[in-house]
């Protein structure tokens, strides 16, 4: 299991890298972080293409994270999106609702 790590440069644009699935999510506290931080932003950037790995816990947390940030008039712009996760989106019928084709 890889640990999950944010890293914010410059503000704005966060970097994940590492798991996000059911193993890491429960106890990360780079994501809680994040969501402190980007709550804070008006735009910013998630850039995904450090992610070795995920599952369906990484897509829901993914999809209430950008739920929760939209109600606070917060936008991210999703980049590197693994493919493994747009897979898991079309096959969940919610790549419309990351923005992916």
């Amino acid at each position: 299991m890889t640990k999950l790590q944010v890293i914010e440069s410059p503000t704005g644009y966060f970097t994940l890298k590492g798991e996000l699935n059911r193993n890491t999510i429960p106890r990360s506290v780079a994501l809680a972080t994040l969501e402190k931080r980007a709550n804070k932003q008006g735009s910013s950037t998630l850039d995904m293409s450090g992610v070795s790995h995920t599952d369906t816990a990484g897509l829901a947390w993914l999809m209430n994270f950008l739920k929760g940030n939209q109600q606070q008039n917060v936008h991210f712009e999703l980049i590197g999106i693994p493919k493994s996760l747009i897979k898991l989106a079309k096959i969940s019928d919610v790549d419309s609702f990351l923005s992916v084709q």
